[in-house]
């Protein structure tokens, strides 16, 4: 399985990735800085289980504990 992730949107509390199999259909995940809460904003299209985005926000998730939000990244295994 593989996962893109581009952020879209940064500001001083929150992140926004895009994420997906492709760049042809992702969905939207929010992280907040603060805690690193990660929220679904928007299913990736077709997928009908949450298995992308949970993946998607344990990457999120490790780059916030570094203390990084990377343009691109992705997760596969």
């Amino acid at each position: 399985m593989y996962i893109l992730l581009l952020r879209t949107e940064e500001d001083e509390t929150q992140v926004t990735y895009r994420f997906g199999p492709d760049e042809d259909h992702l969905g939207a995940l929010r992280l907040s800085k603060a805690d690193g809460e990660v929220e679904q904003v928007e299913p990736v299209p077709g997928e009908t289980t949450e298995a992308l985005f949970t993946r998607a926000a344990v990457k999120i998730r490790q780059h916030w504990k570094q203390g990084a939000f990377p343009e691109k990244s992705s997760w596969a295994s």
